[in-house]
């Protein structure tokens, strides 16, 4: 569940790479009648971010499964988000207002990443290694989820947890209740299961330009991004399971009323007729 975006792409490109922390995670959520799984690659230095997704859902279009590639560029120091959707060549901004707003409505157009604000955390004294790091478990939940999270020290990945702290900060939830990073989640609410880990981590330095706006890519309308969005944001996955439930219902108490009311029809035509 975070994210932000933008320096002048010639001085980003100016620029030498840095030493920084790339994570590679898989996700998954499943929901009555399907499942969306999701391939991440997140590049993190202390100010910048850079989350490649993805993800395989069910394609209600195609009556099938699609993939959908996306990236997610996160630049503290303008305190702004691009979102890339590499199929049009656009993208769409997000200032770090917007966000808080998304945010506090549950939504994850920020990333997994750091551990999630808005939840209440207790470490269960469990632990276990995720990619070959020490990771503690806690208890959580909140916001209609309930679940357990794994978080590890930052260590040798002091840029990443650095990030983290700062996008908490920047955003307006302080400092995080389990700090760290985030290494696995499982968690579920009414209709859903939803669960993350990360697959490797390593530090090294990586290129300028990741932190960029490609060349050719044109900006957008933030609604752009919502049909991106619906395939790997929970809230939006919870709101769509929620509304097919109901709608599910209501057409079996539709046909039940139905079949109702042919018995009805049956009892009164035996009873003109005398058998």
């Amino acid at each position: 569940m975070r994210i932000i975006g933008s320096l002048l792409p010639l001085l980003l490109c100016a620029a030498p790479a840095r030493a920084g922390v790339t994570m590679n995670s898989e996700s998954v959520s499943r929901y009555e009648g399907g499942s969306n799984k999701t391939s991440q690659v997140h590049y993190i230095e202390p100010e910048y971010s850079r989350l490649e997704m993805s993800v395989n859902y069910q394609d209600p279009e195609k009556k099938g499964r699609s993939t959908q590639k996306s990236v997610v560029i996160t630049r503290l120091d303008k305190k702004v988000v691009w979102t890339l959707m590499p199929s049009s060549k656009g993208y769409c901004e997000f200032t770090f207002d917007e966000l808080r707003k998304a945010m506090n409505s549950g939504s994850s157009l920020v990333p997994d990443g750091a551990v999630p604000a808005g939840y209440s955390y207790k470490k269960t004294g469990g632990s276990k290694k995720i990619a070959g790091l020490h990771s503690e478990e806690y208890a959580f939940g909140g916001k209609g989820l309930n679940g357990k999270a794994w978080v590890a020290g930052a260590g040798d990945f002091r840029d990443a947890s650095v990030f983290y702290a700062a996008q908490a900060e920047a955003l307006g939830f302080g400092s995080s209740p389990a700090p760290g990073m985030l290494m696995a989640y499982e968690a579920s609410s009414e209709g859903t299961e939803h669960a993350m880990t990360v697959k490797s981590v390593k530090a090294g330095d990586i290129p300028a330009e990741r932190f960029a706006l490609p060349d050719g890519y044109k900006k957008m309308n933030g609604s752009a991004w919502k049909g991106y969005q619906k395939n790997f944001d929970r809230k939006m996955i919870m709101e769509q399971v929620k509304k097919k439930l109901k709608e599910e219902a209501k057409a079996r108490a539709k046909k039940a009323a139905s079949e109702k009311g042919k018995d009805a029809v049956k009892k009164g035509l035996k009873g003109l007729v005398g058998f």
